[in-house]
């Protein structure tokens, strides 16, 4: 801008840019960063500049904004809580189906070979019923009464 022979006045509202303005913004990688009430963005994505002062209507909107998108963002892993954790009872309740399938399988089939098959596949769901409970033990949500 000092080639082009830009006012002295409005040069002063730049500087030069070093990487840590370029830095991403830690609530974007980090939702859980202690602090984050006090982060300020670096001069070049603030509306006054250098030197400004940072309680414009600009500037006011854009934290609204960016207040309103946080918020959004924590609804959104809120609801992925809830649907991970009724997954996990899913899981569970699906493998015991399967047990329970196969047990019926066995319990109608006529050939030795058959039964042996069906019995070996209703305690293999049945193992796999215990150890996604063991797993998600206190993580997935309880079926409503």
């Amino acid at each position: 801008m000092q080639y082009l022979g830009d006012p002295k006045d409005l040069l002063d509202n730049y500087k030069e840019i070093s990487s840590t303005d370029l830095s991403v913004n830690k609530d974007v990688t980090d939702e859980n960063q202690f602090g984050q009430g006090t982060d300020s963005l670096p001069w070049l994505w603030r509306m006054e500049g250098v030197g400004g002062d940072s309680a414009n209507a600009w500037m006011d909107e854009f934290y609204r904004i960016n207040w309103l998108k946080v918020g959004a963002r924590y609804h959104r892993w809120s609801e992925e809580l809830t649907l991970v954790r009724h997954e996990m009872y899913w899981i569970r309740k699906w493998f015991e189906g399967q047990e329970e399938e196969w047990k019926r399988r066995a319990s109608q089939s006529q050939e030795a070979g058959y039964k042996v098959y069906a019995e070996r596949k209703g305690i293999l769901y049945h193992s796999y019923a215990e150890d996604a409970v063991m797993r998600f033990q206190g993580r997935m949500s309880q079926p409503a009464s």
